[in-house]
């Protein structure tokens, strides 16, 4: 029987997908093991080629990639292609929880955070920096030492804003004791190299926001971790030599900042006993502490040592280290009254700087080529992408029709046989045969739609300190249908919700395509109405008997304005103190007429406020006497959830709750979803 060999194909496609997994594995493996051997060569051109012909090839995920590229260009000193390459892998890796992606995407989000550090952006690189910790730590990935880095960048950074509360101070204290605790772990030089480097980082950020006292209690932690790692066997005396150079300079500026004059005076004499101190890199660094000072003489004989520095540079003379390091040169020579070195150094600036501005040009306009290229390739392969996923879906959806067929070619045979052979029994077997078939076909439909649903809903929710996004969907017995997405963009929430408008396996299926054409087209179209007019004229195009119910809203984070369009979705409620129903335009489900003109409306969506959103399911949800929990019902259990519950995760818990009591523990036919947005 055609129908019986139906599961072993099933049971050699799930093989066939393991094997492809594995292999998927070891392609990935032998790709990072290539870009591995590159960073150890530093040969970053090669990183960039490798990361997008990898990517590519499907060898490396989008959020490795970018990260990788985005390495490369900053050491390159393409700033803007690192900072739009970081981006890029975050949110590549915002709805994954993969272990590759998450590792790139804590990468990235601290070599960000570390870039607009560094470029005085403080409020740009917390606008990343802080739900990216709070997604890892969510996660529970906040273990490796990029997060600890990431949270020292986002306390400088609240430090450089001036932020007067203990934020900046906390974000030390957890950093240094997670750098303590992988330390008494693992009791690694990596450990210990790592802990040393975020002490001096942190140690550098109170100096430069005039926080001498934690400075100077943060460089006392530094020394007594330094000196803890040089007991340990093996240790490099270049390395030790270094950093205790670098304790002294940060130590006795402090020390300088607290009006303890003699003190950091000893201890910067301290620092030219090392070796370090006689090193081009120890004596620029040492010119810090000059500078505080005062002692012009002492910076500019140092800075005789800035070209050997600068000529390991390619450029050496950009527009960052002029701004950074050569007009500090010439204002030393100049306040130690070197008059004749400091015109120098200014004719030197001035022969230096229009070949910098020229390379900068240049060096912006290739970046922005290769931004927009990269944009447009990013866009392309998103289509491509929600394209495969809608063949897939239709894929699934033509197994269906061909089980159909085949069923009903059995049938045929069934029936022909039985009137050859069993004509006395013809009336009640065909009735066995067709009730036996309907059940099959009904588990077989029930399956697909459940894998299609299980495959296109988002592994998590974005997360934001201003918002809180929660949902639930409890699957019925019957067909699944039900789904919901969200993302954020450009200060933007995203978010929807889609059931199929019948009862049939192709809306079911069709729904998934909704999705994925939602996550698409909502990465570069910010209007909810062109967004769903896009979904239509897709789906309408294809599928002229299938119709999906959809909701899309979009939240703007700065104005906190919503717009949102329904098409023929259940009307969303609005709850504060009282429960109100959106404003909505009674447009006709997604997929009934490809040139519909969908609308927009627009709320305000104030403090406090939250908007609840719910499938057919819920509304449907029957007791045993057949009675619908119904609209009434679920308006009252709003407002009492709202008064009870003023969170979003606790809110659809006590919905869940008032549906369970009117209902039972019987399972219901439809699927029931939730989803529901907070303003904090």
């Amino acid at each position: 029987m055609r129908q019986t060999k139906i599961i072993p194909l099933l049971l050699a496609a799930i093989i066939t997908a393991g094997c492809a997994n594995n292999a998927a594995r070891e392609q990935s493996a032998k790709a990072e093991a290539q870009i591995e051997a590159a960073y150890k060569q530093k040969d970053y051109n090669r990183i960039t080629l490798l990361a997008d012909s990898l990517r590519q090839l499907g060898q490396l995920s989008d959020a490795k990639a970018y990260y990788w590229q985005g390495y490369a260009s900053d050491r390159t000193n393409k700033k803007r292609m690192a900072e739009f390459y970081w981006k890029a892998s975050l949110d590549a890796a915002a709805n994954s929880r993969g272990t590759d992606d998450i590792d790139a995407y804590t990468k990235s989000a601290c070599r960000l955070a570390n870039l607009l550090a560094v470029r005085g952006d403080y409020e740009s690189a917390l606008k990343s920096a802080i739900p990216a910790a709070e997604r890892i730590e969510k996660l529970k990935c906040d273990t490796t030492s990029d997060y600890v880095n990431l949270l020292i960048y986002i306390g400088c950074c609240q430090a450089g804003i001036g932020i007067a509360d203990q934020s900046a101070d906390d974000g030390f204290d957890r950093a240094y004791q997670k750098h303590i605790d992988n330390i008494d772990k693992n009791h690694t030089d990596e450990a210990y190299k790592n802990a040393i480097a975020g002490l001096i980082n942190i140690a550098y950020a109170c100096n430069e926001t005039k926080n001498y006292k934690e400075a100077l209690s943060w460089t006392e932690k530094f020394g007594k971790l330094l000196g803890e790692y040089e007991q340990r066997p093996g240790t490099s005396s270049e390395y030790i030599d270094k950093q205790i150079g670098r304790f002294d300079i940060y130590q006795a500026i402090a020390l300088l900042g607290l009006g303890q004059t003699e003190e950091a005076d000893t201890v910067f004499a301290r620092f030219k006993t090392t070796q370090f101190s006689q090193t081009p890199e120890g004596r620029i660094n040492a010119n810090e502490y000059l500078f505080a000072a005062n002692r012009w003489d002492e910076a500019a004989d140092n800075y005789r040592s800035l070209d050997a520095l600068l000529s390991q540079e390619s450029p050496a003379y950009s527009l960052d280290n002029i701004e950074s390091m050569v007009l500090k040169k010439y204002r030393a020579n100049l306040l130690a009254g070197r008059r004749d070195s400091a015109i120098a150094v200014s004719m030197m600036i001035s022969d230096s700087l229009e070949n910098a501005l020229n390379r900068q040009k240049q060096v912006n306009a290739e970046e922005q080529v290769i931004i927009v290229d990269e944009v447009e390739k990013m866009t392309a392969r998103q289509a491509d992408e929600a394209r495969e996923d809608q063949q897939k879906l239709l894929g699934l959806l033509a197994a269906v029709v061909m089980l159909f067929i085949g069923v009903f070619a059995l049938n045929r045979r069934a029936n022909r046989q039985m009137r050859i052979d069993h004509a006395e029994l013809q009336e009640a077997y065909h009735h066995l045969e067709k009730q036996t078939a309907a059940n099959e076909r009904l588990e077989t439909e029930r399956k697909i739609t459940q894998d299609v649903q299980q495959r296109m809903l988002p592994e998590s929710m974005p997360v934001r300190k201003e918002i809180e996004i929660s949902a639930s969907l409890t699957p019925g017995k019957g067909i699944s249908s039900d789904l919901y997405d969200a993302l954020i963009r450009d200060e933007k929430l995203f978010f929807c919700i889609s059931n199929a408008a019948d009862g049939s396996v192709s809306s079911a299926v069709l729904t998934g395509a909704a999705i994925a054409l939602f996550r698409t087209v909502s990465m570069h179209e910010s209007a909810p109405e062109k967004i769903v007019a896009t979904i239509n004229e897709t789906i309408a195009r294809e599928h002229e008997e299938a119709s999906v119910k959809l909701f899309v809203g979009v939240l703007d984070l700065a104005t906190w304005k919503l717009a949102y369009c329904n098409a023929g979705h259940n009307v969303p409620l609005l709850l504060d103190s009282d429960v109100n129903q959106l404003e909505s335009d009674a447009n006709v489900p997604i997929g009934n007429n490809p040139h519909w003109d969908f609308t927009a409306l627009e709320t305000a969506f104030e403090k406090g406020t939250m908007l609840f959103l719910y499938t057919d399911g819920a509304l449907k949800a029957e007791n045993d006497d057949r009675k619908q929990f119904g609209d009434k019902r679920m308006r009252g259990a709003a407002l009492q959830g709202m008064k009870m519950h003023a969170t979003a995760k606790p809110f659809i818990g006590s919905i869940l709750a008032a549906i369970e009591k009117h209902t039972g523990d019987s399972l219901q036919d439809c699927d029931m979803t939730l989803l529901v947005v907070r303003r904090v």
